[in-house]
């Protein structure tokens, strides 16, 4: 299983071999004595240009709203803080780090794909920061000068002058990682050097998405399980913290921003993998007490 692919801002995939215009994931949220209609609408963190731009719906639906809350907010600060964070307080050279059959491995993918990076620039940098890095590097050669789909919310919305704000900060993000032993953050680095080689698993999320529906996600998943101990139990940790903790947490202060002004229209962006299933964001709004319509 690769849920920690599409759970986090640092999401990077390869490209889709189809061209499809992908339908929205995208709902309407009333009821619980809010008294303007807000939206929800499942992202997918990618450059991909056949995925990225956004379907009239969901600007026309962002137009009417007041506030935009992404993941976590769209700015230079927070950059910074991601920068800051991925890299290392006292680094240690790789080849002390990592196992030698890891830094065969990488030093044969940096070579295929004539990525510029060698062990001692990438030395800064923690495990997890690598490996996100590494995978970064491909969709932006393939994507050059192009935008996340939340990037295109947030430059909508200051044309529009919405303002906007993040539901988690960049650390708390980040942490999921950051706490990993670094035997599981060399599995995470040795996992993505794999799946840079092989895109079955990448082109089928993004053929779940195409469609357009919550539903299925979690068979995804299950087709995807991996044979290794190491990475299913990194899938595990993974998967309890970047999607149920952050679930709990993003359903809860969306109610306290829909509960604090009623009177306001909120577009919350979140990443599509978290709305699905009896712990996702969609059936946790409506155990709330909030009514979701699908929009198409």
């Amino acid at each position: 299983m690769r849920l920690f692919y599409i759970l986090t801002l640092l999401l990077f995939l390869s490209g889709c071999k189809k061209s499809q215009t992908s339908r929205p994931m995208l709902w309407e949220i009333s009821g619980n004595k809010i008294q303007q209609t807000s939206y929800l609408f499942g992202t997918f963190h990618t450059r991909d240009t056949k995925i990225n731009k956004l379907p009239n719906i969901v600007t026309s639906t962002l137009s009417k709203s007041q506030r935009l809350y992404t993941e976590i907010a769209m700015t230079n600060k927070s950059t910074n803080k991601i920068l800051h964070f991925s890299k290392a307080i006292h680094p240690i050279p790789l080849r002390q780090r990592l196992h030698p059959k890891t830094i065969k491995i990488l030093l044969k993918h940096l070579k295929i794909h004539k990525i510029p990076y060698t062990l001692r620039s990438l030395k800064i940098y923690k495990t997890w920061s690598i490996a996100l890095m590494i995978s970064n590097y491909a969709e932006t050669t393939l994507y050059p000068d192009t935008d996340f789909m939340d990037e295109h919310l947030s430059s909508y919305a200051k044309r529009k002058h919405i303002k906007q704000a993040g539901l988690e900060s960049p650390i708390e993000q980040l942490n999921y990682f950051d706490m990993l032993p670094s035997s599981l953050q060399e599995q995470l680095l040795i996992d993505t050097l794999a799946q840079d080689e092989n895109n079955a698993y990448s082109d089928a999320l993004k053929e779940w998405y195409i469609k357009g529906t919550e539903k299925g996600f979690v068979a995804l998943q299950e087709n995807f399980i991996s044979n290794n101990p190491k990475q299913q139990k990194l899938d595990k940790v993974l998967n309890e913290g970047l999607l149920i903790e952050r679930n709990t947490r993003f359903l809860r202060r969306i109610d306290i921003l829909l509960q604090s002004n009623t009177s306001l229209s909120y577009f919350f962006a979140i990443g599509a993998g978290h709305m699905s299933g009896d712990k996702g964001i969609i059936q946790g709004l409506k155990h709330l007490g909030y009514r979701l319509k699908k929009l198409d």
